[in-house]
Order: C-alpha cells, then sequence, then structure tokens
C-alpha cells in the first residue's frame, strides 16, 4: 500500500484521536485505532502504533494501556486539577 501525504501527521492525528475519542471511561482497540486513522487516509500496523504511543508518552501524553480478557485497551488519562 502506497503511503498518503498525510502519514507524517500520524502522530499529530493519533494525539487528536485520544483526545476526543477516549478518556476514562472509553477506550480503544488497536484496531478501532487502525480504523480511526484510515478515516484521515493514513496507514497504521500494530507495531508501529505501540511505538507511536511510547512517542507520544515521551511528548508528555499519559496513554493508558489496559487488558480484558484477550483485548487491550488504549485511552488518554487526562490529569485531574
Amino acid at each position: 500500500m502506497a503511503k498518503s501525504s498525510k502519514q507524517k501527521l500520524k502522530l499529530l492525528y493519533l494525539m487528536k484521536i485520544f483526545m476526543t475519542e477516549t478518556d476514562e471511561d472509553h477506550a480503544l482497540t488497536i484496531k478501532d485505532i487502525v480504523g480511526k486513522l484510515s478515516l484521515y487516509d493514513i496507514s497504521a500496523d500494530r507495531k508501529t502504533l505501540y511505538q507511536d504511543f511510547e512517542e507520544l508518552r515521551t511528548f508528555g501524553l499519559d496513554i493508558i494501556a489496559e487488558q480484558e480478557g484477550k483485548n487491550f485497551y488504549y485511552k488518554l488519562s487526562l490529569p485531574t486539577i
């Protein structure tokens, strides 16, 4: 699959997805995240998403991974004031 010109924006779109689609009560699977990125014409696979999550954590986002059964769910934890 050819990479779109938007591929360089993947981290920004990931941040947007985490900020608008997740919270303490709502999380996404990797499959969900791949689907949401595809709406922006951005391709992603599981392995690169794990690396992207680490980059966003390094940037300062608190991305939480929780396991329920065999599935992992990811969400952004916002600081409480």
